[in-house]
């Protein structure tokens, strides 16, 4: 049997959501930045890191609940619709 270290879930979740936090800020800031312009123009570098950051943050709450992507896309059952 494997002995999983006990994981104090509070200070799990506030360390995680403080960089969806950061992340939210950022993206509040260049739409600020942008002052109402339809489009928003953003640096590639910044996307990347902002996608690393959200990779990290899933990886880590599937890890911490025991999902591993493989074994989640494995136990999809195909949807099959009727269009009657």
């Amino acid at each position: 049997m494997e002995n999983k270290p006990e994981v104090n879930v509070s200070k799990f979740v506030g360390r995680h959501l403080s960089q969806l936090k950061i992340l939210a800020r950022l993206f509040e800031h260049e739409l600020e930045a942008a002052k109402g312009a339809r489009e928003v123009t953003m640096d590639r570098h910044l996307i990347e890191n902002a996608l690393d950051t959200l990779e990290i943050f899933t990886d880590d709450c599937e890890a911490v609940s025991g999902i591993s992507r493989e074994r989640a896309k494995m136990d999809q059952k195909p949807v099959v619709a009727r269009l009657n």
